[in-house]
């Protein structure tokens, strides 16, 4: 028999919604997110074939790619799930299975002194990125994912450490840009000090590793320099990002204290 009156809801236990509820809810969310990805490693992959070597990278790509799509397209509930978990959990997995690209070989080949030198180098670049970004009257939270841009991986460093620490769209759009353009200033400018401090290509290879924040900047400062020069500033810069997992959860442990301060307009 049917019931006259519908069933009675408990609000203290509302029915599941399996549309949100589950690994199932995800799907949505991640399909944007791995379309967005797809469309903007296609377009990497371009320009490989055009130019050789990267000039913009995938992540800088997908990253303007999802704020034009997020400029005229709301998700509704049913994305949001999925966009959050990609933004985390995914996100913080990428971070770690980076370090995966460096053997531990090649960590104890390239001796205490270098590791400790890029140890060293990574947090004075932080600290002194930092102040200078304060000093220059930038909210704290966007003087944190500069440092972190400068000091180690570029974007990927400002994508894996903006969640953390709170930090908005308009905080990391703008950090974004401007290691993008200081990236390409590197690039373009680094391979000048090879003739005018007289370096030799192994010497060449550890000051683009240190100074250059993404591996395919790296390669195209060092490529037209030489082979060794290539392959030193390629290890240099995968230790430099080993760096991003301590940073991340140094931040993590840190954020609350961070003031809540607006962005400058």
């Amino acid at each position: 028999m049917t019931p006259d009156h519908p069933a009675r809801t408990d609000p203290q236990h509302p029915p599941h919604d399996r549309s949100r509820g589950g690994p199932g809810g995800l799907v949505p969310g991640l399909l944007v997110c791995l379309g967005v990805t797809a469309v903007a490693m296609a377009a990497q992959a371009g320009e490989e074939r055009i130019f050789e070597h990267p000039y913009v990278e995938a992540l800088v790509l997908a990253i303007l790619l999802g704020i034009a799509l997020r400029s005229v397209w709301q998700p509704g509930e049913r994305f949001r799930r999925g966009i959050a978990f990609s933004a985390k959990q995914v996100l913080e997995l990428a971070v770690t299975l980076l370090g995966a690209s460096l053997s531990l070989g090649a960590l104890v080949a390239s001796g205490p002194a270098l590791l400790a030198g890029i140890v060293a180098t990574v947090v004075l670049t932080l600290g002194a990125s930092y102040a200078l970004c304060r000093l220059l009257a930038l909210p704290a939270r966007m003087a944190i994912l500069v440092a972190c841009g400068n000091a180690i991986c570029g974007n990927s460093a400002i994508a894996a450490v903006a969640p953390v620490i709170g930090a908005d769209g308009e905080e990391v759009a703008a950090s974004i840009a401007f290691t993008a353009v200081l990236g390409v200033l590197m690039v373009l400018g680094l391979p000048l000090f090879v003739p005018l401090a007289d370096l030799t290509q192994n010497q060449y290879g550890v000051l683009a590793g240190l100074t250059v924040y993404a591996v395919p900047q790296v390669l195209a400062a060092t490529v037209p320099v030489g082979l060794v020069s290539t392959q030193v500033g390629t290890l240099v810069k995968l230790i430099r990002v080993l760096m991003l997992g301590p940073v991340v959860v140094a931040f993590s442990l840190v954020a609350r204290q961070l003031p809540q301060e607006t962005p400058p307009q």
